[in-house]
């Protein structure tokens, strides 16, 4: 288990509890996930979409709660329902582009360690990007997932995730270097 995937204490007693029908548990549960799950969400479909998707991520988290069999899991699992919910929405928004034909060249990557959450550039940079590469570069750099992570929670092949960054980082290092350009 990734160190960014270990249940806050008393995370799987709230988990337990709220299966059940604790109204309470369901609700600090939602609370706990809010934020991350917010910046998530608004940097992959932006701020004009995002509370629409997390209202549905959050209703899917109410609804499918009780067929979580392992609750050490809920954070992975809630990053992936509001993927799925996001991608549906950009689909709806004709914004989506798939890139599972992206060419897998050897992957490039950014700084791995970082400790502190990206700033406003990086997020700016990153409405350059598709937002499948999008979901990806969050998740790895954002919420410093491993690449493995990522693609369990897009439920797409390890392979499509390393192509998927590397096209994000390939296409922000273009934007960066035409931008440093002189006119």
């Amino acid at each position: 288990m990734h160190m960014n995937e270990r249940p806050i204490p008393g995370q799987t007693l709230l988990i337990l509890l709220a299966q059940t029908g604790d109204r309470a548990a369901l609700e600090q549960l939602l609370r706990d996930i809010h934020a991350p799950l917010r910046r998530y969400i608004t940097s992959l479909v932006g701020a004009d979409l995002a509370d629409d998707v997390l209202q549905e991520t959050s209703l899917q988290i109410f609804r499918k709660l009780p067929f979580l069999r392992e609750p050490t899991v809920f954070r992975p699992w809630t990053f992936r329902i509001a993927s799925r919910i996001a991608f549906s929405h950009l689909k709806r928004a004709r914004r989506w582009q798939p890139l599972d034909d992206a060419p897998p060249e050897h992957l490039t990557t950014l700084n791995p360690c970082l400790e502190e959450e990206p700033d406003e550039a990086f997020l700016t940079l990153l409405d350059h990007v598709s937002p499948a590469s999008r979901a990806v570069l969050l998740l790895r750099y954002q919420h410093d997932l491993t690449l493995e992570e990522s693609a369990a929670i897009l439920e797409i092949p390890l392979g499509t995730a390393k192509s998927r960054l590397h096209y994000g980082v390939t296409t922000l290092r273009k934007y960066l270097t035409s931008e440093r350009k002189p006119a």
